[in-house]
């Protein structure tokens, strides 16, 4: 049984902003040439098979034309607060170890590292969208940070 102590935060040196949370099954992360390749779109990179992770990259500014406004005050104040935005953008298990609650773990720990660092949320992971602030707990624990209402 994982745990969110067994997630290691990976960010990358060579890319300020850019990182990810990962829970490795066994042997060493992927390393991070081969998963920047992967995230730039080279197609012949597979997924690697003995780690779960999340992607994100921090922006120090939003670019008004990809929000909607904040419905919410709160939120509202909550972003205004931000050090910056942290974009959940790919939330990734491999196949044998999916349906044990590992993605909700690892995007649970990088929200909880956004919110230690007065970061706001945005996301454009599926998995962040439609599953993880689809649960009541999650959007009621995680609101004060998201940009966008879920």
């Amino acid at each position: 049984q994982m745990s969110s102590s067994d997630v290691i935060h990976l960010a990358d040196p060579s890319s300020p902003g850019a990182g990810r949370f990962s829970l490795v099954f066994k042997g060493k992360p992927e390393s991070l040439t081969k998963f920047r390749k992967r995230a730039s779109g080279e197609e012949d990179v597979p997924e690697p098979e003995n780690e779960a992770y999340v992607a994100y990259e921090i922006r120090f500014f939003i670019d008004p034309y990809e929000l909607e406004p904040p419905k919410r005050k709160a939120n509202t104040i909550g972003v205004e607060r931000s050090n910056g935005t942290m974009m959940l953008w790919h939330t990734y298990v491999p196949e044998s170890q999916r349906g044990q609650g590992i993605a909700e773990t690892i995007v649970e720990e990088a929200m909880e590292w956004a919110s230690a660092n007065c970061l706001s949320v945005d996301s454009s992971c599926s998995y962040v969208n439609e599953t993880f602030m689809k649960r009541e707990h999650n959007r009621h624990r995680w609101k004060y940070i998201m940009i966008r209402d879920y």
